[in-house]
Parts: C-alpha cells; sequence; structure tokens
C-alpha cells in the first residue's frame, strides 16, 4: 500500500487545516461546555408530497447536496436515497450536526434549514425564490434540487447536515448526489457517506475520503428511461436483441450510474448490480503511486455471463449478459466507479465513538477500494 504523493497529501491536508470561524451548534446529551460531536435528530421536512412521475408535472432531474458556495449550502454530510416508496410521493428527512458546546449548538442548529428549490445554478437565499419555485408547497416540482442553508453571514466550517430521501421505486428520472467530507475538527473526521437503495436508473455521484453502498434495483434494464413496449421490442428484434435498429437501441435511452471520488481522495464504493441486465462497467484507482493494495475487484464476474478485461490491474472493466451479436458491444447499461487514491483515512462515523485528542488518534480504514458485485449488499 502506499501514500498520497506529497503534493497530493498537501492539498488534502490544507483542505481540512482551515479553522472555523468561531459559530458552531451541537445536540447532544453530554454536558453543554465540552465541545464534542453534537448530532439532533432526524426530523421529516416534506412527508409524502406529490412526486408525479408522468404528464406534463413528472419528474426528470432531482439533485441532493452540493459543495459549499458562498460560504453556505454546504451538508458536509450523509446522504441516503431510497427508493422505497410503491406510491408517487417523496419524503424527505434531515439531521444536523454541529462540532461545539451547547451554545453552539443552540446558535447553528437554528439557523440551518432545509432548502429545496426549483434550481438551475448556484443557489439564492430562499427569500429571493419565487413562491412557484418551492419544491415543498403542494407537489414536487421538476429540477428541483436539495441542499443545506444557514441563514447567517457565514456557515460555521464544523456543522453540516444529514439527507434521508425516499423516492418512488418508479422514478427513471436522472439522480445526482454530491456531498462532502468535515475535516475541518481533526479529532473529529466525519466523512461524507453515500448509501442508495434500490436504483433503477440514471445516478450521478460525487464524493470525497467517505464510502458508498448502492444496490442497484434487481429488475434494472438497459435503458431505464425506455418504457416497456420498447423494451419488449428491443429484447425480441428479428435482427437480434437490443440491436441498434429497435425502438431504444440507438444509445440515447441507456442508463449510466457514475461514483467518483477524484483525486486526492479514496473512497470505497461497491456497487451491487444485477444478475441479468445487459451492463458495462469500468472501475478506476487512478492513486498515482504504484503499486499499491486497492487493486479494484468485479467480484459479480463469476461465470459464463460476463467478458472480463484486466489487461490494466488498476482499471479493469467487463460486460455482461451480451445480448446478441446485433446489439453494439460495449453499450448497456454503464457503470464508472473511480476513486483518486489509496491510503489510510481517519473516520468517526458514529458520534458516541468519538475521543478527544488526549485519548487518541481516531479509527483508521485503508480507503480506495472498489468493488462491482452481486448480492452482496
Amino acid at each position: 500500500m502506499k501514500h498520497l504523493t506529497p503534493a497530493l497529501l498537501v492539498t488534502a491536508l490544507a483542505a481540512g487545516a482551515c479553522g472555523d470561524n468561531g459559530t458552531a451548534t451541537t445536540d447532544g446529551d453530554t454536558g453543554d461546555a465540552e465541545r464534542q460531536p453534537q448530532v439532533g435528530e432526524w426530523k421529516k421536512e416534506v412527508d409524502a408530497l406529490p412526486f408525479p412521475l408522468s404528464g406534463d408535472a413528472r419528474i426528470t432531474t432531482l439533485t441532493i447536496g452540493r459543495k459549499e458556495f458562498d460560504e453556505n449550502y454546504a451538508n458536509r454530510g450523509n446522504i441516503e436515497v431510497l427508493f422505497d416508496h410503491p406510491e408517487e410521493t417523496i419524503t424527505v428527512e434531515t439531521r444536523k450536526y454541529v462540532f461545539g458546546d451547547g451554545i453552539d449548538r443552540d446558535n447553528t442548529f437554528d439557523k440551518l434549514s432545509l432548502w429545496a428549490f426549483v434550481s438551475s445554478g448556484n443557489p439564492t437565499r430562499p427569500d429571493s425564490q419565487p413562491g412557484a419555485s418551492d419544491c415543498t408547497k403542494d407537489t414536487w416540482k421538476d429540477n428541483c434540487a436539495i441542499y443545506v442553508y444557514y441563514d447567517g453571514k457565514s456557515q460555521p466550517e464544523r456543522s453540516g447536515m444529514d439527507f434521508r430521501v425516499h423516492l418512488p421505486t418508479g422514478y427513471r428520472g436522472k439522480l445526482f448526489v454530491s456531498t462532502e467530507d468535515n475535516i475541518t475538527e481533526q479529532s473529529y473526521p466525519r466523512r461524507g457517506n453515500i448509501t442508495l437503495d434500490n436504483l433503477c436508473t440514471h445516478g450521478d455521484v460525487a464524493m470525497e475520503a467517505g464510502w458508498a453502498k448502492i444496490k442497484m434495483c434487481r429488475e434494472l434494464t438497459p435503458a431505464p428511461a425506455c418504457p416497456p413496449a420498447g423494451i419488449e421490442n428491443c429484447e425480441t428484434f428479428p435482427d437480434g436483441a437490443w440491436s441498434k435498429d429497435c425502438q431504444c437501441g440507438d444509445g440515447s435511452l441507456f442508463g449510466q450510474l457514475i461514483v467518483r471520488a477524484p483525486q486526492p481522495w479514496a473512497a470505497n464504493i461497491t456497487v451491487d448490480i444485477p444478475e441479468t441486465v445487459w451492463l458495462n462497467t469500468t472501475l478506476k484507482n487512478t492513486e498515482v503511486m504504484k503499486p499499491h493494495d486497492c487493486k479494484p475487484q468485479i467480484t459479480a464476474c463469476t461465470g459464463d455471463n460476463c467478458t472480463m478485461n484486466t489487461e490494466d490491474e488498476y482499471a479493469p472493466s467487463a460486460e455482461f449478459n451480451y445480448p446478441s451479436k446485433a446489439a453494439p458491444s460495449g453499450a448497456g447499461f454503464n457503470v464508472t466507479v473511480e476513486s483518486g487514491g489509496c491510503t489510510k483515512i481517519p473516520f468517526v462515523d458514529d458520534p458516541k465513538k468519538w475521543k478527544p485528542e488526549a485519548e487518541g488518534e481516531p479509527d483508521e480504514q485503508l480507503r480506495g477500494l472498489l468493488d462491482v458485485c452481486s448480492g452482496c449488499l
């Protein structure tokens, strides 16, 4: 195993070396005078709001989380997206956190809130948004974004918010998910972890040095946006299954999942795929210092249903369930997974396991491990 190159390590450490701006808040059940992790309770901000999947109001794009902008809007937390609503509704839960004492907790928690509006660029203050763009009112809207808002001059660096979003099982639009780590407090490196469960559509995930566990739905198709009649046409096409001439075979509707932790970040990412779908996957660990211990794995490729390419042991690829000679090789649903590093990463996932600096360093774990599996999550 190799660590980050000196230049990249300096860059990564510098990102976490900035001090807090002096305004932090926490929630906890220990003494308010002690500076420590303070994590609030989960709160339902949106409860079973209509989330149209058809008609003129249908949802085609949803964004959850973003990097800091204008000293604000940074979730710096965990994101869970659960496709578990049989009905066409959305539920959004939030959980605030901060590292500090009781005064910090009260001040910061009072100013942190959900930002959910139709968005096509960088966010602005909630009071500057037109009422029609408020995604929490009446019905969810297309191109809505879920961010954090801090009602103050500058969001405290040691604060943020976790998101848990429940979506319809039938959603086939695009999903964009983004989070950052919060490593300002050396004793409490809080990584941004990602959970996507029962994902059956396009996904784009951006992260740093946390972990991601992504389970694709078992009924995944090569082209999630293709209607059922089109899927049947392509599967039974006379020239061969998924010929480029079938209704959804021209490539424009093929699905894609991209999960990236760019350099210098080292993330552990696992994607669980069904065994039967036509799918292509490429995994890449772009750590500069080689050899290292983070060779990506495609453990789902174990039988005759897949073809593996291991010419580059740090960037293997595989094609599963190639449907026919009429189908364009390399197409189908595409999964791309990338980690930019391979190194031990300090982390505190459970605030109850936090300890002051005087009692030792946080736990460490080798990060940069990638796997595409089947039935492991």
